[in-house]
């Protein structure tokens, strides 16, 4: 029968985790927050100083001639693309509050499993509305074309699937803690 990890390490050396775990929480809750700010910042600035070919070539619409993206065509697909990011950011908040909690040595309690939930749903829904927020936003674009059709782009690559097995991963770990505090809750009945 295999052993724990927490029976193979000596018991005085529990204070040296326990302060490693808060530290680096806590360092983990800063960069929840920092990272939702530049993701933020960084699609305004996108949107916002882009240059026409650079918006047109990463919507896949390359090759085309196109007329100046305005202003409204840019802060529509602003709008739209915010709405990914939205979801992040949100997972990303919920998270954090799980990280401060570890920071704060509580660890298993029903508030980080929900957290940790949130953030793997955050992220399934993250993923899954890149693609089609990616082809309306191929549709958007076109619209500043030459061309007489309009063109669809819908991109699938292995970052998708990469955040798809991700936020598997954090479900099924929310899963496992939700499944942890049962069992402490059944035994803590008994005494």
């Amino acid at each position: 029968m295999p052993a724990s990890l927490s029976s193979e390490l000596p018991q005085s050396a529990r204070p040296a985790r326990l302060e490693r775990i808060s530290v680096v929480s806590r360092m983990l809750a800063y960069a929840c927050t920092g990272i939702s700010f530049v993701l933020a910042v960084g699609l305004l600035a996108y949107w916002l100083t882009s240059p026409d070919e650079a918006i047109l070539r990463d919507a896949g619409l390359t090759g085309i001639a196109f007329h100046p993206i305005g202003w409204l065509v840019r802060l529509m697909g602003l709008i739209v693309s915010a709405l990914p990011l939205a979801c992040l950011i949100w997972g990303l908040s919920r998270v954090r509050r799980c990280f401060t909690s570890f920071a704060d040595g509580r660890f298993f309690t029903a508030e980080n499993v929900t957290g940790l939930r949130d953030l793997a749903i955050a992220m399934l829904v993250s993923t899954l509305l890149k693609p089609l927020i990616g082809a309306l936003l191929s549709i958007l674009l076109s619209w500043q074309t030459y061309a007489l059709g309009k063109s669809v782009v819908i991109a699938f690559g292995s970052d998708t699937l990469l955040a798809l097995l991700f936020a598997g991963l954090v479900a099924v770990t929310a899963w496992v803690m939700a499944e942890a505090n049962a069992i402490a809750d059944e035994h803590a009945q008994f005494v």
